[in-house]
């Protein structure tokens, strides 16, 4: 994990203050090519669809490309201008798209001091991206395991993490996880010493030997470890997306993914959906165009509406809950206007 700040329980003083709002989702991948950028997008407009005032921040430092998928090819700012200082404010350099209801927070350029900024940069992002008025937030983080990027995913309340059924996606997936929920572990017992020396010396040791002695170790450390560690398991539980799925076997790898997790380290991981390969996601990606809006009777776009309703995101700002993909097209057909693709 290359980053130019100290390893965090260095600089544990700060600690978890700066945590986001609970209408604030991370989508992370662990691996490049899982199509986390798409969902994100997609994700972003379902929400839009149903009438949620939405901001899409691209915070993938060094290799943003949400503006292009989008055809915003010159944007005024990104965030590069807000982490260097050249802006002040986060709300400066909110980008407009064809929805009036979906913003964009543009990302950095390949400049390493805009991919890896500094502790007190990123805490200052991350309480920007609070501050912001928006019924969503949906933040693109990318799909390196950087500290910066787990960060990031630990402090927003909901957490979506995109993978395909192949052994290197999921290699990826699980190298993330990990190291996100080890980095959680350390934010939580940061005044710990000796909960952090039970964590390092688990670290040190390998990832081979028997991962419950992790968690048993700290369980049997004092009460309060394990009160503390029993509310941090039940906060943490990351949503897991299957993208471009090919076969029932992903069901299958779902479950035995659960299991797994949940024996060695102890906390749920959620499946959200799986979002099928499909040939009107790729035509809508070679055009820079999102599917949900090009193709809306598309089978990608019947599971990311299933996935809307399996995190009971299926309702309108007022609280109707749209209950099935066919109501759901009559809201993407009010959207249809702005963009000049829908085809229903």
């Amino acid at each position: 994990m290359n980053d130019n700040q100290p390893d965090l329980q260095d600089q544990e003083s700060s600690g978890r203050e700066a945590v986001l709002k609970k209408n604030i989702f991370a989508v992370a991948s662990g691996k490049g090519g899982t199509g986390k950028s798409t969902f994100a997008i997609n994700l972003s407009l379902a929400l839009t669809a149903l009438g949620h005032e939405v901001i899409l921040v691209d915070a993938d430092l060094g290799g943003a490309d949400i503006s292009t998928l989008l055809g915003i090819s010159s944007p005024r700012y990104t965030l590069k201008d807000f982490i260097q200082g050249d802006v002040t404010y986060l709300s400066e350099i909110l980008e407009t798209t064809p929805s009036p209801r979906l913003r964009l927070i543009c990302g950095g350029t390949d400049i390493v001091s805009v991919s890896n900024p500094y502790y007190q940069q990123k805490l200052k992002l991350i309480r920007s991206i609070s501050q912001m008025k928006a019924g969503y937030i949906v933040v693109d983080l990318g799909p390196d395991i950087t500290f910066n990027n787990l960060d990031f995913f630990n402090s927003a309340p909901v957490g979506f993490l995109v993978t395909q059924n192949m052994d290197a996606m999921i290699l990826g997936f699980y190298r993330f996880l990990k190291a996100a929920f080890v980095r959680r572990l350390k934010q939580e017992f940061r005044h710990d010493d000796y909960i952090l020396s039970i964590i390092n010396d688990f670290q040190n040791r390998g990832w081979s030997h028997a991962r419950r002695d992790l968690i048993g170790s700290i369980r049997a450390a004092s009460r309060e470890a394990h009160v503390k560690l029993e509310s941090m398991l039940v906060t943490f539980q990351p949503k897991l997306v299957f993208n471009m799925v090919e076969s029932s076997g992903a069901r299958k790898t779902a479950d035995q993914m659960f299991s797994f997790i949940l024996e060695n380290f102890g906390f749920r991981l959620q499946t959200a959906g799986f979002i099928p390969r499909d040939r009107d996601v790729e035509r809508a990606y070679a055009r820079n165009e999102p599917y949900l809006l090009r193709f809306p009777r598309s089978s990608a776009s019947q599971a990311l509406f299933d996935v809307l309703a399996a995190c009971n995101l299926n309702c309108t700002p007022d609280g109707v809950r749209v209950p099935r993909f066919s109501d759901f097209l009559a809201y993407l057909k009010s959207e249809a206007p702005a963009w000049q693709l829908l085809k229903i």
